[in-house]
């Protein structure tokens, strides 16, 4: 199974969730374990677009290829800054890219959703909190309400995304970095123990698992250099990490 047909097909084990539900909860849980350090962290209580794309690409392991934001226009920031946005007229829509609409024409995006069928210029999408629930809808690539596409970088591994942006730590890519916290298992979490290593003679072997020994060099880490000591991996500890100089 190749990658899209991967996010599809998990997209469309949601169908039919309802707002409130245990798979509207895992929905939100998902989003706030990929989401970005500096995003925002969601409740049952909040409008549930974008958690429920991110949420299908942290299910699928492809979080690394998705903005994690639970706002529309905060992920059409992130996917222009990686080159990969595209308004309705550039190219022709593939399954697998995200879509956003605007309702009212001031070109802020209102809704997202991914596409999952093209015929003809005929997009099936599946969106969450569509009228509460993870439903279809039917609408021309062309459509007025249609803003614009993201594209995730399907061919892309999480190490090549690191690697390609690795000499541009500035804030602004820092504000990019997930949040690592115990549990998490990915090349972030190995950067993270390499840096640590480097800086901290933390001794830790790089098998990019944040596991108690990890946990508890990072929360070293933050108290001694008079961080918050919570031993979690945010946009403060990141900075402190990638900017400093041994």
């Amino acid at each position: 199974m190749s990658r899209i047909d991967s996010i599809i097909e998990t997209a469309r084990s949601y169908l039919g969730t309802t707002e409130g539900s245990a798979k509207h909860k895992e929905i939100i849980d998902l989003y706030n374990k990929a989401r970005y350090s500096d995003a925002y962290q969601m409740t049952m209580n909040d409008l549930w677009c974008c958690a429920f794309v991110v949420a299908v690409f942290e299910k699928c392991g492809m979080a690394d290829i998705i903005p994690g934001y639970a706002a529309c226009d905060q992920m059409i920031s992130i996917f222009t800054k990686w080159g990969r946005y595209y308004s309705r007229s550039v190219r022709s829509v593939r399954p697998g890219d995200i879509i956003f609409y605007n309702w009212n024409g001031d070109l802020s995006a209102d809704h997202v959703g991914i596409v999952v069928q093209n015929r003809f210029g005929e997009l099936s999408v599946i969106e969450g909190n569509k009228s509460d629930t993870v439903a279809y809808r039917s609408i021309g690539s062309m459509d007025s309400c249609v803003l614009g596409y993201g594209v995730p970088n399907y061919e892309a591994t999480s190490e090549s995304r690191i690697d390609s942006t690795s000499h541009d730590l500035d804030k602004e890519y820092i504000r990019t970095l997930p949040l690592l916290q115990y549990g998490k298992n990915n090349v972030y979490v190995k950067i993270l123990q390499v840096l640590l290593n480097y800086y901290y003679d933390a001794n830790l072997e790089v098998d990019g698992e944040y596991g108690v020994q990890t946990k508890k060099v990072v929360a070293d880490y933050q108290m001694s250099n008079l961080l918050e000591v919570d031993g979690i991996v945010g946009t403060e500890t990141w900075s402190h990490l990638l900017l400093k100089q041994k």
